[in-house]
């Protein structure tokens, strides 16, 4: 009677939702022991089983391994900068410790004891929206004008089974960037508007000929229009943080301005916002500092009670703090640091952060992935299994369909719940063009 009381316990504990955002998500990357941001206890080699192909590790929890992905996708081992040796793990024994090895998919897999290495599976954490890039015609022209990228800016639920996916287009080289958007009834098929919201010729303060893009969900404002942060190229080639107003129709009520806050605004600076959100009766903003090298760069976070007055008036700031300053971190966060995203879930609050290691010999290095970090006691604290969302890299090797996602990740993640899922909208990378926009969902019950 103990033992099927007891069963019945785990069953329901396994059927609950999730509390904490943390749980949604596995261990997809593991590359240390302990702490994937510390870097202080690598995995290792300690056995070899030639024969069998086989080996042992320092990793006690083997268990990670038999996580199944949401397509049964294989994990592997990976080795060298960028996961550029590839392994694909055919069994674990958890109880034994021996991990049997399949086929080397790419580089040459080096199996001497002492040898590090690095578990990896992304699909364990989410699925790719049909497995291909978010549009059934992807444009690589508007108007006769050749389309380098689409990038996601942001996502509106203007009522239900109404989304708009605002879009920044980038055309030619990194030329200029303007913003369209995309409509959903369902969050999976997507249709591409080739309607034009805003360019830099409406700009005052804008480089004619240059970049403005949105970044962050839009803030919805108690008349039913939307707070949209811009990032706005200046004539100087610098940034500065601005945002604008749209109604449902998506017309611009108010036109784009200057976010009057010193730090954030002015030819001086290079900066622009990154997300905006309210919880519990306080509005918090993310801000990206650019460097000169573009690295080494630094995430900041201001918090205000009346956000319109903190934007146009440089008043009512209660506080502003630096969330990350890359050339003081560890792991993946020590790189460049350029796109984080609010995202609340039962009643707490948390980031999502992309970043980079530079440089490294992690699967990390050179490739923006996502890490978690959640409000605690008004502190922001990092889960220490970050990151939590890395693009598939080599594994297209294996799984053909996934070339197309082979290189960056992210540029700017527009999160949204619907359907019992987590759907978070952002671009992965190839070279031509640079990068395809699409979307990833995460299970969240």
């Amino acid at each position: 009677m103990k033992k099927s009381l007891l069963l019945f316990c785990i069953l329901c504990n396994f059927s609950l939702p999730a509390q904490n955002l943390n749980d949604l998500f596995a261990n997809c990357l593991i590359s240390d022991t302990e702490s994937n941001i510390a870097r202080a206890n690598p995995i290792h080699i300690i056995e070899i089983d030639e024969e069998n192909n086989r080996i042992k590790t320092n990793y006690q929890n083997l268990q990670n391994l038999l996580v199944q992905a949401t397509e049964k996708q294989s994990w592997f081992i990976t080795q060298s900068e960028e996961a550029s040796t590839i392994v694909e793990i055919k069994n674990v024994d958890a109880n034994s410790g021996w991990i049997t090895l399949g086929e080397t998919y790419a580089g040459v897999f080096n199996m001497d004891e002492g040898e590090t290495l690095e578990f990896f599976n992304p699909f364990i954490n989410y699925k790719i929206i049909h497995n291909k890039p978010l549009f059934k015609e992807y444009p690589t022209y508007i108007k006769d004008e050749r389309i380098n990228y689409i990038q996601a800016g942001g996502i509106i639920e203007r009522s239900k089974n109404d989304y708009v996916l605002l879009t920044p287009v980038i055309f030619g080289a990194h030329k200029t960037r303007a913003i369209y958007y995309a409509t959903s009834t369902d969050m999976e098929n997507w249709t591409f508007q080739v309607q034009k919201l805003l360019d830099t010729s409406q700009i005052p303060f804008a480089k004619k000929e240059g970049n403005v893009f949105s970044t962050g969900n839009p803030l919805e404002l108690k008349n039913g229009t939307y707070l949209v942060l811009l990032g706005v190229e200046q004539p100087n080639g610098k940034y500065t943080s601005a945002y604008m107003i749209l109604n449902k129709k998506l017309e611009i009520v108010q036109a784009p301005q200057e976010i009057k806050i010193p730090d954030w605004h002015g030819e001086n600076q290079n900066s622009f916002p990154l997300a905006i959100t309210k919880h519990k009766g306080l509005y918090r903003i993310l801000f990206h500092r650019r460097s000169k090298r573009f690295i080494e760069s630094e995430i900041h976070e201001i918090t205000t009670k009346n956000i319109l007055k903190a934007f146009n008036q440089n008043k009512g700031i209660h506080s502003s703090k630096i969330i990350q300053k890359a050339k003081n971190e560890t792991g993946y966060v020590r790189g460049k640091a350029d796109d984080a995203t609010y995202i609340a879930f039962n009643s707490k609050l948390y980031i999502l952060l992309g970043s980079e290691e530079l440089p490294s010999e992690y699967l990390t290095s050179f490739n923006r992935e996502y890490g978690l970090l959640s409000l605690e006691n008004n502190e922001w604290i990092h889960d220490k299994r970050s990151p939590l969302i890395v693009n598939p890299m080599t594994i297209y090797n294996k799984y053909p369909e996934y070339e197309w996602t082979s290189d960056h990740l992210g540029g700017f993640i527009s999160p949204i719940f619907q359907d019992n899922y987590l759907y978070l909208f952002l671009t992965f990378g190839t070279d031509n063009p640079d990068y395809l926009l699409s979307g990833i969902k995460i299970k969240t019950d």
